[in-house]
């Protein structure tokens, strides 16, 4: 249902129209699942979808089945662009990332580049700003491929990486 992975992928399906996503399901389902960028549930749904409109209109039992796949198929659509604007507003507060850079997040990406791996703990330490902030500002430099989010193997802590 909701399988977005990295930040990137939350902005760029938060861009998404919640009215397209839904009337794409009850129109066309399949392409719904392309247009959120999703292709293996679209392949899948297709298999589905095809033979369903494809089959005599006058069998009930098909034709109800039709109806829940596409019911199902609109809804799940729509709350997945929702709850992506809502991972979007939370990771930046915006549904593009941000172009320019802070000087923040090139103190963070020279800490890293100096100490390997840095700590939440360490971003504090150097830059004095909250944690909040710092998260949302790694998590930009995730999106952009410039630092990699990790475990440390001695001790499991939450460790970020330069690329």
């Amino acid at each position: 249902m909701f399988d977005i992975k990295t930040p990137e992928q939350a902005r760029k399906l938060a861009q998404k129209s919640v009215w397209a996503a839904g009337l794409l399901a009850i129109f066309l389902t399949p392409a719904a699942y392309l247009y959120t960028d999703r292709k293996k549930i679209a392949l899948i749904t297709l298999f589905i979808w095809l033979p369903l409109i494809l089959t005599d209109t006058d069998n009930e039992s098909l034709s109800s089945l039709l109806g829940f796949l596409i019911i199902g198929a609109a809804i799940e659509n729509v709350v997945t662009v929702l709850k992506a604007k809502e991972t979007a507003k939370r990771l930046g507060g915006t549904s593009e990332p941000n172009e320019d850079f802070s000087d923040l997040a090139v103190t963070l990406l020279k800490l890293a580049q100096e100490k390997g791996e840095m700590t939440m703990a360490d971003c504090v330490l150097k830059t004095g700003k909250k944690p909040e902030e710092l998260k949302r500002t790694l998590l930009q430099l995730e999106g952009q491929d410039l630092l990699r989010t990790g475990n440390r193997e001695s001790d499991g802590a939450v460790v970020y990486r330069i690329v």
